[in-house]
């Protein structure tokens, strides 16, 4: 849709400030499991929102309906619920300031989704799918998927800024499932980052199935990791999951309000001096990167903890005005039918020079967890996470392997026993469901710290 349609709709427009959004989503998801194509979608939706700030309350309305009439009339909706909230608004919203800005995005890309011949990657994920079931007679059961979510987003405001941005983002995953008399284990091993098709020939989806195989051939036979609090190294993804999950969302502006472990922190120590800990929303390729926010802001590179020491929170134009800040470029919408709220973009903890075997060597009794599943974590930073495998360390060298177990405790506490940071650095793909859902990147590289293991007794 043209920039010049919505500047139009919001010309005559002088009651407060105003934005609309346009958002296209292209979609292209295949799916197979057991040799049989399980989802097979090649699709798109779009739609316009608008969203109205008038004397402190704001009013959001969208459409899919993008003729001039309807999104006018779209806009009278949001303006009315704007003005209707009023009476019930708890704290006035007010916006920080930012510059207008007139300008245009497109992932950087060698092979455009667009132009791509879907039979082919129908027949890349059925492929990976035969070689996984083949791999080992331990096989019982598998899932293969490789996706494409091509993004056309314009964005106009009351202050002046135009702005067009296209975000393309390739991403796959491998799970695999193995059986051995009476036991059953699973493997798990994905690849994606904001880039066009060129991501299968960087990092094949045909390795990741056979990873997830070997892995989880191996470790069905694998005895259970023991439980108890033990000096571990935690693996490159697992370490991005920490830094989003149980470090990420204690820092977003909105949750600092309702008293996240980081709330009052700023200047303070809170981890490790050996930790530093970004959110990027401009990292190259990164799964949750854009030049522009869904309020127009633009997008940088926020520190919110330097050398171990708390030193900013993530924002929007409303949260940053509230603590007397710059915005950071934090408020994201899922689609069109979703007002932006604070998120993460790329969350990660930042590299350090140690080799695997530098890590290893001063941990006498110990393990190496690889493979990070899902977890949960709260906002005073409580977590439990799943991890694949646990190799077991012992005096300072790699032993055998177990299988994976789930760590827990408090992440800040997790972080201020980190000695050493690895410099393996990987940014994996995530998919955030904080109200609602959306995309976004955690790295990190592998670390050494103390966790508490559960596992077998």
């Amino acid at each position: 849709m043209a920039v010049e349609l919505l500047k139009d709709c919001i010309k005559d427009f002088h009651k407060g400030y105003v934005e609309l959004r346009y958002h296209q989503r292209r979609s292209f998801n295949v799916s197979v499991k057991d040799g049989k194509i399980d989802t097979l979608n090649n699709g798109a939706v779009e739609g316009v929102c608008a969203r109205v700030l008038i004397d402190g309350s704001w009013g959001f309305a969208s459409t899919t309906v993008l003729g001039k009439e309807k999104i006018r009339k779209m806009l009278d909706n949001a303006t009315s619920l704007a003005e209707a909230s009023k009476p019930v608004k708890k704290r006035p919203a007010s916006l920080a300031f930012i510059k207008p800005c007139i300008d245009k995005y497109e992932t950087p890309m060698k092979r455009d989704p667009r132009k791509a011949d879907k039979e082919e990657l129908v027949s890349l994920v059925l492929d990976v799918d035969k070689t996984v079931r083949d791999y080992s007679k331990t096989i019982v059961s598998d899932t293969v998927t490789f996706n494409v979510v091509d993004d056309n987003i314009a964005f106009v405001n009351s202050e002046g800024s135009e702005i067009r941005q296209r975000i393309v983002r390739c991403f796959g995953n491998v799970t695999v499932i193995a059986r051995e008399k009476g036991n059953i284990t699973s493997a798990y091993e994905g690849i994606g980052e904001q880039s066009g098709l060129e991501i299968l020939e960087k990092t094949p989806l045909m390795n990741a199935g056979l990873i997830a195989a070997e892995r989880a051939s191996k470790l069905v036979s694998a005895k259970m990791a023991p439980a108890g609090y033990f000096p571990v190294i935690l693996e490159n993804r697992i370490v991005g999951l920490l830094a989003h999950e149980a470090v990420g969302h204690c820092a977003e502006a909105d949750l600092v309000f309702g008293g996240s472990f980081l709330a009052n922190k700023i200047g303070e120590k809170v981890a490790s001096e050996k930790v530093t800990l970004v959110d990027d929303g401009r990292f190259p390729n990164g799964f949750g990167t854009m030049m522009y926010d869904d309020e127009g802001v633009p997008t940088q590179k926020t520190v919110i903890i330097e050398k171990g020491v708390c030193k900013s929170f993530l924002h929007s134009r409303e949260t940053a005005q509230h603590f007397g800040v710059n915005p950071t470029g934090n408020a994201r919408a899922w689609t069109f039918e979703f007002d932006p709220i604070i998120r993460m973009r790329n969350t990660y903890i930042e590299v350090g020079d140690h080799t695997l075997e530098e890590l290893a060597e001063d941990i006498k009794e110990g393990f190496f967890l690889k493979g990070g599943l899902s977890g949960q974590a709260d906002f005073n930073g409580e977590f439990m996470f799943g991890t694949q495998e646990a190799i077991r360390i012992k005096n300072g060298k790699l032993a055998e392997a177990l299988r994976g177990i789930t760590i827990s405790g408090n992440s800040f506490e997790v972080l201020k026993n980190v000695d050493a940071i690895g410099k393996d650095f990987v940014m994996r793909v995530g998919l955030c469901g904080k109200e609602q859902v959306n995309y976004v990147g955690m790295g990190g590289a592998s670390l050494r710290t103390k966790v508490l293991m559960g596992g077998a007794k």
